[in-house]
């Protein structure tokens, strides 16, 4: 029951924002960095974006060992492993992480019937009221998973979902960045948003001298990658930093930054971020003249 209960808080910590786990966050312990921090150049895991930020051990312990090691070993499958995760889930009366795991277990191939029969079995052994939480819980996991189902092009068999898709150079008009958003002259050209169950999306941002963005976060962070010119990114209360061609700059989960161009060279990068509940950004007040360096130190 120790080892259940350290489980379950492990668990617990990467589901409790009703983020289901994702199956690539099940690869084996050798594919997850060896730091509590990504490598360079390796976008961060689930618990890194989740955690990281606040308490590093603990995401590289869920990492490496909860979806490393436990998730991974063969004595069970992982259909198994959900099946008894949720059970214990339904006991303990959990169910902000019981509706992410009953989710989980959908993917790895649990039944709807099995489902709401370990509820039924559940409430002769762990009581009426954890059982009783536990239906409204299934109702919303199930109505999510047939409506998704429902939905052109969410199937697992559609062409759409399946075929590898190629936006050209200049098939998408470029756009001016918003003056709500943004300093100065700033294009935004090659937009993307993968579709569901993707979150991930982007675009090429160009700053032209003194542009910048407005102070924003990013709830699951974002990964810049410059292309062109020099640039300038800062956290608040933070150094700035100069950012040249090649660097890629990882800003983690709802840090307060901007980034743009020097005052006398313009910068290309590319901006990555994951949305969150369809959420990518939250912008906040811009960046005054005051804020922004008169001069930079070359690198």
């Amino acid at each position: 029951m120790k080892f259940l209960g350290w489980y379950l808080m492990l668990s617990g910590a990467v589901l409790a924002q009703g983020v289901s786990i994702p199956l690539h966050a099940q690869e084996k312990a050798s594919t997850v960095s060896e730091q509590s921090t990504p490598a360079a150049g390796q976008p961060p895991t689930r618990a890194q974006q989740l955690m990281g930020d606040i308490d590093p051990r603990l995401a590289e312990l869920t990492d490496k060992v909860l979806f490393g090691d436990v998730w991974e070993r063969k004595q069970l499958s992982k259909r198994d492993r959900s099946l008894i995760t949720v059970a214990a889930l339904i006991a303990l009366n959990r169910p902000d992480q019981l509706r992410s795991h009953m989710a989980l277990a959908l993917q790895n191939g649990v039944t709807k019937d099995e489902l709401v029969e370990t509820i039924t079995q559940l409430a002769f052994y762990t009581g009426w009221p954890n059982a009783v939480s536990a239906v409204p819980v299934a109702r919303e996991v199930f109505g999510a998973a047939d409506a998704s189902a429902s939905q052109p092009g969410q199937g697992v068999q559609a062409q759409e979902d399946r075929t590898i898709t190629v936006m050209h150079a200049g098939s998408q008009a470029a756009t001016h960045g918003s003056a709500d958003h943004f300093t100065g002259s700033v294009q935004v050209d090659s937009r993307f948003q993968a579709k569901t169950p993707a979150r991930i999306g982007g675009a090429t941002v160009t700053f032209e001298p003194g542009a910048r963005t407005a102070w924003h976060t990013h709830p699951l962070g974002q990964t810049l990658i410059v292309t062109a010119g020099t640039g300038l990114v800062q956290q608040w209360g933070g150094p700035v930093q100069v950012i040249q061609p090649g660097d890629v700059i990882w800003i983690p989960p709802r840090v307060k930054h901007w980034h743009g161009a020097t005052r006398t060279t313009g910068m290309t990068h590319i901006a990555i971020a994951e949305a969150l509940d369809g959420k990518s950004v939250d912008w906040m007040e811009p960046v005054t003249d005051a804020q922004y360096p008169a001069s930079h130190q070359p690198r």
